[in-house]
C-alpha cells in the first residue's frame, strides 16, 4: 500500500473544503478541535492558519496551551510545518510576546514578560530541556520552571521545528522551555546560529518508555487512528505490534541527539537516575545550568502539582520485562543498539 493510500485510509488527508469561520480565535479553535476529532486534518490546519492572521500572539498561545499535540499532528499530517514556521519567524517583530506560553489575560502575559526581564537582570540564563517522550518530562522541566521561576517561552512549534527568531529571543535568558523536539539537522543549525547551544536532553530506556506510551494512548485522546481501530481491545503484545514504528522512531530520536553532541553542549540525563537519587540528579542539573543558586527554590522544584504532572504514571524502570512476553521483550532489546545500552546503563 502506498503512503498516500495509507494516509487516506486513516483520514489524514481528509478535508471537506469548508472555510473556517470568521470571528474570534475561540471560534477558530472550536472548528479546529472538531475537525481534528474527525481526523479532517486539512480543515484543522486551515483553522489554525486562519487564527494566526489576526492577533498571532494570542492565537498561538490559545492553541498551543490547549492542544499542542493536536497542532503538531495536524501540521505533520498536512506537510505545512515549514510554511507555518516561516510565517511565525517573521511575526515576532509585530507580536514581541508571541512566544510566551501562558494561559489567561493580557495582564498575565505582561506579568510573565516582566518576570522574564527580572530573571535576565538577575543573571539567570535560559535553559532548553529536550525530553524523550514518557520520561517524566514535566517533573524534570519543573526543576527549572518552578525552582528558578523561569517562565515558558517557546523557541519552536513544540516538537516540530525551531523558529530561529524565537530561538534568538530565548537565548537572551530568563526562560525555560521543555519539549520533545526532533533532532533535525535544520533544528540543530538554527539553535546553534541563535546561540542556544547549551541543552539538556533527558532520556529513558525506550523499552519501558514504549510501555508507558501504550498506557498513554489508552488514557488520552492521542493517536486517534489507533483508538478508533480497536487498540483498547488488543492484548498487550498486540498493542506493542501496533506501536513498533513509534518505538523505532524513539530510538532514531535518541540517536539524532547523540549525534548532535558534535554541534551543541548537551547534558544527557536519564529517568533512571532521576528515580534513583533525586538530590544528586538536581545537583548535576544546577551545576550544568550555572545560574545563581541563591535564586533556586528546592522546595518548589520537585513538588508534584495536580494538572501539571498528570502524565507521570507508575515511574517504574524495568516493568517491560514482566509485562511483555519473553519473545517481544527480546525483540525490543535486539532493536535497541548496544552502544545506547552501554552509554545509559540500560541492561537487558
Amino acid at each position: 500500500m502506498s503512503v498516500r493510500r495509507l494516509l487516506e485510509q486513516y483520514g489524514l488527508l481528509r478535508s471537506t473544503g469548508e472555510r473556517p469561520p470568521a470571528g474570534p480565535i475561540a471560534a477558530h479553535y472550536q472548528y479546529f478541535s472538531a475537525s481534528f476529532a474527525r481526523q479532517n486534518y486539512g480543515d484543522a490546519c486551515e483553522a489554525f492558519v486562519a487564527a494566526l492572521t489576526g492577533d498571532a500572539g494570542l492565537a498561538f498561545r490559545y492553541f498551543m496551551t490547549r492542544s499542542s499535540q493536536a497542532v503538531t499532528q495536524t501540521l505533520e499530517a498536512t506537510g505545512k510545518t515549514r510554511e507555518v514556521v516561516a510565517r511565525l519567524d517573521a511575526l515576532i517583530a509585530r507580536f514581541p510576546n508571541i512566544n510566551i506560553l501562558c494561559e489567561g489575560s493580557l495582564s498575565e502575559v505582561e506579568r510573565v514578560h516582566r518576570l522574564r526581564e527580572q530573571n535576565i537582570k538577575r543573571g539567570l540564563p535560559s535553559i532548553a530541556v529536550v525530553a524523550q517522550a514518557k520520561s517524566a518530562s514535566f517533573s524534570v522541566g519543573n526543576i527549572f520552571s518552578w525552582g528558578f521561576d523561569l517562565p515558558s517561552f517557546a523557541y519552536s512549534i513544540a516538537t516540530l521545528e525551531v523558529v530561529e527568531s524565537w530561538a534568538r529571543d530565548f537565548a537572551r535568558g530568563g526562560a525555560c522551555y521543555t519539549t520533545h523536539l526532533h533532532p533535525l539537522d535544520r533544528n540543530i543549525s538554527r539553535l546553534k546560529r541563535a546561540g542556544v547551544t547549551k541543552i539538556i536532553v533527558h532520556v529513558r530506556d525506550p523499552r519501558q518508555g514504549i510501555l508507558s506510551g501504550i498506557h498513554h494512548i489508552l488514557r488520552y485522546e492521542s493517536f486517534l487512528h489507533l483508538k478508533q481501530n480497536g487498540f483498547a481491545e488488543r492484548t498487550i503484545d498486540e498493542q506493542l505490534e501496533d506501536v513498533m514504528a513509534l518505538y523505532a522512531r524513539r530510538i532514531l530520536w535518541l540517536q539524532g541527539w547523540l549525534e548532535a553532541e558534535r554541534e551543541l553542549d548537551i547534558l544527557f540525563s536519564t529517568f533512571e537516575d532521576f528515580s534513583e537519587d533525586r538530590d544528586a540528579f538536581v545537583a548535576r542539573y544546577l551545576d550544568y545550568y550555572g545560574g545563581p543558586a541563591k535564586y533556586f527554590r528546592p522546595d518548589l522544584a520537585l513538588t508534584l502539582r495536580e494538572g501539571v504532572d498528570h502524565h507521570y504514571r507508575a515511574g517504574k524502570i524495568d516493568e517491560w520485562k514482566q509485562v511483555f512476553s519473553p519473545s517481544r521483550a527480546a525483540r525490543l532489546s535486539a532493536l535497541l543498539p548496544e552502544s545506547m545500552k552501554r552509554r545509559f546503563k540500560w541492561p537487558d
